[in-house]
């Protein structure tokens, strides 16, 4: 297939991990097609995240409630060769076919129980002659620049081995209940990280806090944590996945979602709890009986796979204090 003058890359999920997941996509588009300009057509503020990624052009930005507009102006402005998108509701997937001379309009179709998500995106551009196959093994990267790196390391201050815990779950369904038990465990070891909410919750508990933070700090702090040898313990977040996506190690937390589908990458390891539930759908995670409400038809109290994971067991996966 001859190389493509202009590509354009939709994600509109909505979610920051879904972002983060569509990288390795934008990544092997550029190495396919290296003198293309490629733009990303997405949600701010997740959009930050693609600062100073030299695969990417520009990042236009799509307001919420108003997506489907936003990728029809796209189409009509720049006139793109080849598009890809991850984003299929509201027509958005038939005017992109009926606009565009070439376009993938669904990652989504026939996916295996344990196949990741991001693995799927980019076998099915392999299959359709669009990126390299040996690109199928890509993971999602985000790029910082040197200042960052330096920036991430000046909040950590002196701490070795951190250990960062990211309690927020953006959905009851993922919410953990084993939060402070663990950070009275470590004790003193915990840093909190998350939006102001979060760490006023957190005031006066069994953890330190860190600063409130933008996304590409965050990002930066993660990077360092992950060059100081810690971890970072959440769940199936999207500042989880920005923290592999910076080379942390992980400690994942999964429930509702599959770690076989929704890891979080190979330098990490994803705890799931309840494996076997018979309740938990793979690849069609929105229609489970318990996504919308966190109603667990196995507890009255909270989603049963999440309490399924103890404590104990992450503690077996952070490392252990450096000597001084």
């Amino acid at each position: 297939m001859p190389d493509r003058d202009r590509i354009l890359v939709v994600d509109l999920l909505g979610g920051l991990g879904d972002l983060v997941m569509v990288l390795p996509v934008i990544h092997a588009l550029h190495r396919r097609h290296p003198d293309a300009q490629l733009r990303v057509l997405t949600h701010q503020p997740g959009d930050a995240l693609l600062r100073h990624d030299p695969a990417v052009t520009v990042v236009a930005h799509a307001e919420r409630g108003r997506e489907r507009a936003a990728v029809l102006a796209e189409l009509d402005r720049w006139r793109p060769d080849l598009v890809v998108t991850t984003t299929r509701y509201d027509g958005i997937a038939d005017a992109i076919e009926e606009l565009a001379p070439q376009s993938v309009t669904n990652l989504w179709r026939s996916p295996p129980p344990d196949e990741p998500v991001s693995a799927r995106y980019l076998r099915i551009l392999a299959s359709e002659h669009v990126i390299h196959p040996h690109d199928v093994g890509l993971q999602p990267h985000i790029v910082l620049t040197d200042a960052e790196c330096v920036e991430g390391d000046r909040v950590l201050d002196d701490e070795a081995r951190p250990v960062v815990l990211v309690p927020s779950a953006g959905m009851a369904v993922k919410q953990w209940p084993h939060w402070r038990e663990l950070a009275t465990a470590l004790a003193g070891r915990a840093l909190v990280t998350g939006e102001p909410a979060v760490l006023e919750a957190w005031r006066g508990g069994p953890a330190r806090l860190l600063p409130p933070l933008s996304l590409r700090e965050l990002a930066s702090v993660f990077a360092a944590v992950g060059r100081r040898g810690g971890v970072v313990v959440g769940g199936d977040t999207g500042p989880m996945r920005m923290a592999a996506a910076v080379g942390a190690r992980t400690v994942g937390i999964f429930g509702p979602t599959a770690a076989s589908r929704y890891g979080l990458g190979p330098l990490g390891v994803d705890l799931q709890g309840l494996p076997d539930c018979p309740h938990r759908r793979p690849t069609s995670i929105t229609e489970q009986v318990c996504w919308w409400e966190a109603q667990c038809p196995l507890s009255p109290v909270g989603p049963a796979c999440m309490a399924d994971v103890t404590p104990g067991r992450v503690l077996d996966l952070v490392p252990v204090p450096a000597l001084r």
